[in-house]
């Protein structure tokens, strides 16, 4: 049976979002044209992303009336559409990171100025808004990651395992990835006879299995460190 696919959550960034910008960033001599796809394939998307993310992180600090600062956003990412180089990666992974950098770096001023201007006694000292955000990002990253990871494994399963026992454990071991936000334990006893139960094999058959994705794992992720936080998919 052939597995589901997950419905994107980024729905409002398409493939014609991404040939957009770079077509824009190609129109040098062209500014009524490189103005028309600003205003209809480019604007809306970045738009929704800074709605989107504005909303996730919450830069409590910041203030600024809600559309003032989706506006700055904007005007932040379009100021940097021609820092994109698609030979690295999507735009939609690029400017997702530049939007969080942003919205970091403006709640940290922000939080900076307060103390500044505030009673020593009404600010909370022990707080580092900074590492925050990062974990919050990070978190948001990893999970990123770990979806293309497994949409990737999926895809290459006959290539990366050879064995039809080995392909039927890995795949035990890729859903609970994907289901990995509804499962209550990880622990690792648990989870091993959980596959065991699934897969009906013994857990040297898994050992096997999971060290080979957990190298391949740890390659990608190298990998994706390497190159920004932008070469996805894979």
């Amino acid at each position: 049976m052939a597995r589901k696919k997950k419905k994107k959550s980024n729905a409002y960034w398409t493939l014609i979002t991404e040939c957009a910008i770079s077509a824009y960033n190609q129109c040098q001599y062209e500014p009524t044209l490189k103005e028309r796809i600003y205003k209809r394939f480019i604007y809306p998307p970045l738009l929704k992303m800074a709605e989107n993310l504005i909303n996730k992180i919450k830069p409590e600090y910041i203030r600024k009336e809600f559309k003032e600062l989706q506006i700055d956003l904007v005007v932040y990412l379009t100021e940097r559409l021609d820092k994109f180089d698609p030979i690295k990666g999507r735009a939609y992974s690029y400017y997702t990171r530049t939007s969080f950098h942003y919205l970091w770096a403006e709640n940290q001023k922000a939080y900076n100025k307060l103390k500044s201007n505030t009673d020593p006694i009404d600010v909370d000292i022990n707080r580092n808004v900074t590492i925050e955000m990062y974990n919050d990002e990070m978190r948001e990253t990893l999970k990123y990651f770990m979806d293309a990871f497994v949409e990737s494994c999926y895809a290459n399963l006959n290539i990366i395992f050879t064995n039809p026992v080995d392909i039927h454990v890995a795949e035990s071991v890729l859903h609970l990835f994907e289901t990995r936000d509804i499962i209550e334990e990880f622990n690792k006893k648990a989870l091993y006879i959980f596959i065991r139960e699934r897969t009906g094999l013994e857990t040297n058959n898994i050992t096997k299995v999971v060290k080979v994705l957990k190298e391949l794992y740890q390659k990608k992720w190298i990998e994706y460190e390497q190159t920004e936080f932008i070469n996805l998919p894979f």
